[in-house]
Parts: structure tokens; sequence; C-alpha cells
């Protein structure tokens, strides 16, 4: 096949391939992705740094030879061990027999859980180790757990580009290959959902990084992720949203999660953002359903959080426990932590029931596991809300409200 390559600066390519099609990855939604593999060529050496996802290899050789024979790639740089980054790995290891593959110590061992690597040359690297290819440096810099223990970042100091994998990354096809082809707006878009679906819990890690990353003056001019477009336009701005995001720094918001089975819980939440909206409080309302239909899927709804002062949860009594569907998202933000941020999150849980109830216990419970300061023990109805219930609902929702600009 042919595929065209993209020059980032003189003798720096982007050889990657584009997945137009996946739809879903480790339970996140998203408009298809790239895996994002780069070729510096210096005058003594050439380095490819990442890889591709099985079955993507073709694109990356075929963009390779559009600058020089695979064959000649004289090392190659492995930033991840997780395979949408590594996939092409055991086939360029056999392209190339021998050929060095500088990745952490940590790196070394997944790679050995991943695939047969009998006969690869491993060179382990540590934090402050380069690499010179001729008139290009590369640095490398140690990220464990941004987001595996394996993670580190690649500096071409020449340059000033900084190929972070899967940091500064965002999930989306697109022929654009830079922050500014696609726009800032939508490409800010897509890392936000990216940092909230993957990054959230690992918050302080990111914070410790680019204050480290500051503290050896490290200058970037441009980032290269392994997903997504490339930022070269709004590197500032990207940064000053990490940093943003990682702190937990919110807008006077309030975001509504709920399922329901006979409108019950549905009339309770309206009647909840109408409250908010009284106080002039932003409000998004979610609807958790199959996750098939724009917005309704955890993915979709997490970075909404991310961006609010206060969550609440709503769902029916399903036999003595909570909705299935509303079960599924709290499994995740538990896992995500939004509430443990520097800026804390409250909220409360709500719903209704036919028999003894219990389902805001549950969910009580779940937003404390993850972070969010609970205000009240939550209301929940029997069968369909009155007007009486639905007039405390409005309430509740703008005592929420006034709460939020307090905060």
């Amino acid at each position: 096949m042919k595929a065209t390559a993209t020059e980032l600066a003189p003798g720096v390519y982007w050889v990657g391939a584009i997945d137009w099609n996946i739809r879903d990855y480790h339970g996140y939604t998203l408009p298809g992705t790239t895996y994002n593999a780069y070729l510096v060529v210096g005058t003594e050496k050439v380095a490819l740094i990442d890889n591709t996802y099985p079955g993507f290899e073709k694109q990356l050789l075929a963009r390779v030879r559009e600058i020089i024979d695979p064959a000649k790639i004289d090392l190659i740089v492995a930033n991840h061990v997780e395979i949408d980054h590594s996939g092409g790995l055991p086939g360029m290891a056999k392209l190339i027999p021998g050929v060095p593959i500088y990745c952490t110590a940590a790196a070394v061992t997944g790679f050995g859980r991943h695939y047969s690597t009998e006969g690869w040359n491993f060179i382990e690297t540590k934090s402050g180790d380069s690499v010179n290819l001729g008139g290009k440096t590369l640095v490398f810099l140690e990220a464990p757990m941004l987001h595996w223990p394996d993670s580190m970042f690649t500096y071409l100091a020449e340059e000033k580009i900084l190929f972070s994998n899967d940091a500064f990354g965002q999930h989306i096809a697109s022929a654009a290959r830079f922050d500014d082809q696609l726009g800032k707006d939508e490409a800010l878009l897509h890392a936000r959902k990216f940092y909230a679906n993957l990054l959230t819990p690992l918050a302080r890690k990111v914070l410790k990084k680019l204050e480290e990353v500051g503290t050896l003056g490290i200058e970037i001019r441009m980032i290269a992720p392994s997903h997504g477009v490339i930022w070269r336009s709004y590197v500032a701005d990207l940064l000053g949203a990490y940093v943003n995001w990682s702190k937990g720094v919110s807008k006077d918001k309030v975001t509504i999660v709920f399922d329901t089975m006979h409108h019950s819980t549905d009339m309770m939440a309206q009647a909840l953002a109408e409250g908010i909206m009284a106080e002039g409080v932003d409000v998004k309302v979610c609807i958790l359903k199959d996750g098939k239909v724009e917005g309704t899927h955890r993915s979709n709804i997490v970075p909404e959080i991310l961006e609010s002062k206060a969550v609440l949860v709503g769902s029916p009594t399903l036999q003595d426990e909570v909705y299935p569907t509303v079960a599924d998202f709290l499994s995740y933000l538990r896992g995500l932590r939004p509430g443990k941020l520097e800026h804390k999150k409250i909220g409360f849980a709500f719903g209704s029931h036919g028999g003894k109830g219990g389902a805001i216990h549950y969910i009580t419970d779940s937003l404390r596991t993850a972070g969010i300061e609970v205000i009240n023990e939550g209301f929940e109805v029997h069968y369909r809300p009155d007007g009486s219930e639905l007039d405390r609902c409005f309430e509740m929702g703008r005592d929420l409200g006034r709460r939020v600009k307090a905060l």
C-alpha cells in the first residue's frame, strides 16, 4: 500500500496509522483514533519512536518507506508497552534483527509478558539518558504511571519536541495532523475526554511530572503524543488545561447522571435541574443508556463531571439493588476518583422505588469512595413523585446551586 508521511520539522516525520473504524477501546467510546509513530533522521542514525496497533503495520511501513528503507532504521524507542503502541514491534524486530530498542526497565518486563522477546536487543533507559543521532539528540524522561509503570517521554532537544506517548493525546481519526488544522476548541475537547477517562486518578503524578519538566528547564515547542493531533500552536493552552484538570479546577456547573424505568427518576432529575438553573448555575443532565446514543455512555459523561463542582446520581431500585446501568457508571466513577483532586466536588443521590428502596444508599457510598463530598443522605420517593416531592427536588436543586456558587 501507499501512505504519506507528514513532516513535523526538518528530519522529523509522523509515520503513524489512522484507524477510522474503531468505536470502543477499554470501555471508552471514540470516533476512531490514530496510532502515532515518528521517524527522526539524524546525520548518523535514524530512530523510530513508538509503533502501532496490530494490523496497522502496513500503514506505518508505507509512510516510513517514503523517507527511507525501513531496514535502515538504526534504533527504536518504545515509550510504552500497551499494544496500541507496540503491536508492530515484533514485526520490526524480525525485519531488523538485533535493532536496539530503548525503553525503561519496567518496559522490558512488560514486553516479555506480551510477546516472545528472545533475541530482542533492549537498551534500558533512565531519566536523563540520551542518544545522539547526529545533529539530533533524544533525551529520555521516565514517566511511571502516566499511565502504565513502564511509560516514558522522549524529548528531541534541538527541535524542542516532546514525544509524550499517551499524555496529551486524544482519540480522534482525522485528516488533520496538527492542532491548528483541527481547531483549538475541538482539539481541547478531545483532549479533555482523554484526560477525564484515563488520567484523572493520576492527577498528582501529572502535576509532579509537569513540575519536574519545568524544573529541568525543558522548553517545549511541540508535543507529539501517541494518539490524535500534534500540538504546535496551542501548546500553552494544552499545558494550562492539564494543570487545571489535574487540580480539579471546575465551573459553576452541576452534572446530573441517572437512568429510569418508568420516568419517575427522570421526573426528579428534571425538577432538580430546574432548581439548579433557577440559581443561574449551569447544569448537564445525562441519562445512562446503552451508549449507542451520543452522550449516554459513561466515557462521554465523565468529562462533564471533570469540569463540574457538583455531581448528582439518580437510580430506581431494582430487585433491592441499584439499576444496572447506574451500577456500571458508579464502578467507573469510583475508579476515576474525580472528587479527590485539589478542588473538591459535592453531590448527593436521588431516585425512586416500588418496595423498600435502597439504591440511594449504594450511590451515596460510591460517591464518597469517588471522593465526592456528600451534602445530604439523598432523596428517594415511592413509585412516582407527587407535586410536593417534585417541589422538594426543585428546592434541593436551588440549595445545591447556591452551594456551588459559594465553592
